[in-house]
């Protein structure tokens, strides 16, 4: 039949019309195909400014070539190490994914969470961790049948989430050589069943800003230090052909602010330290009140806070913008230290040590990190002013050709940072197939017409005569043409 035989060639043809513009314009689909793998490198405390305080030609480069935020990221509060390594993984915010200080108390598990930099040998439970949300590796290996991802060091990955751990996990272990550490990685994405994504971490400048100050001449040659780490694992890519294949982006987790023996906030001068249990002492001062003494712990602080440089809230009054509230790990009673300024207990001020901290306001700008990216998906020499670093997630998940799970953050201002082609990736697709849909759509409505003429021909054409023909005078007809329900094709 003209119409069941047409419907199959017309399928037949529409499928090869697909096929071809697949294997013709494979730039075009291979958004849907084939993601560039992505690495993710973290310099812990690195603040936003200090590329201004020393030569960084390697930095230098890949600003002039990538992306860049020249005011840095605004983190999440609190500006901690966990906390923010783990905000960057999963794009939440800490009342929402729960890792809120780097030392916590679970009341619920009735448990205190102990931080490896504390103890590397701390066996924590894995549902501080384990809450429902989804790191970036978790994203990666459970989407993508492909999907491998490579650990160094990266707070929280040490733990099972989703029953999933990284594909490779290089334990948290300062005594690690960094350029073995950048090797390691390098190795992981030339692999036999090579990683498509990386998580690379370095524990400075932090650990020496902590020691000597943020403003101090051992911070500024780790700055340099650092540029030259960066030197050497570009050079170690190009040695194997990812340079310019692979996505990178390098950023920190917080930034930095000395402190002061001038500037102390004595605790014991305020309330008796009977009284309540600390879970984390400063910059953000988290306390338990003990024995019904909530009420008057708070008076007590909060008289205080009137002639001293902090801030104090019960937990239902932490401001919304702060994003903590929200969660069961967040003690009844949060006290925030003006900047520079800490908060110390059962010490003198001959005793307290701290050179420079970190986990102050969020609205601090020196509690911002550093961003910049470079590789095939980014645009060249462009730069942004600030965003979130919540939107890191969704922009890795965009990368790696993923769905995000929920998460806090946007595209917003982050889409900005990519080059057109990688944006309008899809829609060339779809438009390029839509064009081929109506226009081989025309073309069967032209064979439809064809053969619709053709039946209309057979049904028009004059009968033969057999008997003039033969010279018979019977008069008969003989139609020697196919009914209508015959098909020539």
């Amino acid at each position: 039949m003209c119409g069941s035989k047409f419907r199959y060639l017309f399928g037949g043809f529409l499928t090869s019309i697909i096929f071809l513009s697949w294997a013709l314009f494979p730039r075009t689909a291979s958004h849907f195909v084939k993601a560039y793998p992505l690495l993710i490198v973290s310099f812990d405390g690195f603040r936003w400014d200090y590329l201004k305080r020393t030569a960084t030609p390697n930095f230098d480069d890949i600003i002039k070539t990538g992306v860049h935020a020249y005011k840095g990221l605004t983190n999440v509060f609190t500006t901690s190490t966990l906390t923010n390594h783990w905000s960057i993984v999963t794009g939440l915010y800490a009342e929402s994914h729960g890792i809120v200080e780097n030392d916590m108390y679970d009341p619920e598990l009735n448990k205190t969470y102990v931080p490896l930099y504390k103890d590397k040998y701390a066996k924590n439970d894995p549902r501080f961790y384990d809450t429902g949300v989804e790191p970036i590796w978790v994203t990666n290996q459970l989407q993508n049948t492909h999907g491998r991802s490579g650990s160094i060091m990266w707070w929280g990955a040490e733990n099972v989430i989703k029953s999933t751990r990284p594909t490779h996990h290089m334990p948290w272990d300062l005594k690690t050589d960094y350029k073995f550490r950048i090797d390691t990685m390098i190795k992981w994405f030339t692999s036999e069943y090579p990683i498509n994504l990386g998580l690379l971490y370095f524990n400075e400048p932090d650990h020496t800003a902590h020691a000597c100050g943020p403003a101090s001449e051992n911070v500024t040659k780790l700055i340099g230090y650092a540029d030259e780490l960066t030197g050497y694992l570009i050079n170690r890519l190009k040695e194997k052909n990812l340079f310019g294949y692979i996505n990178v982006i390098i950023t920190s987790d917080h930034g930095f602010a000395p402190t002061s023996k001038n500037q102390l906030i004595h605790l014991d001068d305020i309330v008796d330290p009977s009284l309540y249990r600390v879970v984390h002492y400063s910059p953000v001062l988290s306390l338990i009140p003990l024995g019904g003494q909530e009420t008057y712990v708070y008076k007590k602080l909060k008289e205080a806070s009137r002639t001293h440089n902090f801030t104090v809230y019960y937990k239902n009054e932490i401001p919304q913008r702060l994003h903590y509230r929200n969660n069961r790990r967040v003690t009844p009673i949060v006290a925030i230290a003006d900047l520079t300024y800490s908060f110390i207990s059962k010490m003198s001020d001959d005793e307290f040590k701290l050179a420079g901290t970190h986990g102050y306001d969020n609205k601090e700008q020196d509690m911002h990190p550093f961003f910049m990216a470079t590789g095939p998906s980014f645009k060249s020499g462009f730069q942004v002013e600030t965003f979130k670093s919540v939107d890191l997630y969704p922009l890795m998940c965009h990368l790696l050709d993923l769905h995000p799970a929920p998460n806090n953050g946007s595209m917003d201002i982050v889409s900005l940072l990519l080059k057109e082609e990688h944006e309008t990736t899809f829609i060339t697709l779809v438009t390029y197939l839509v064009s081929l849909v109506i226009i081989a759509t025309f073309g069967g409505v032209f064979a439809v017409g064809a053969c619709r003429n053709r039946r209309y021909l057979k049904r028009t054409a004059r009968p033969i005569n057999v008997s003039e023909i033969l010279g018979g005078n019977n008069g008969a007809h003989i139609g020697l043409l196919s009914g209508d329900e015959e098909d020539e094709f």
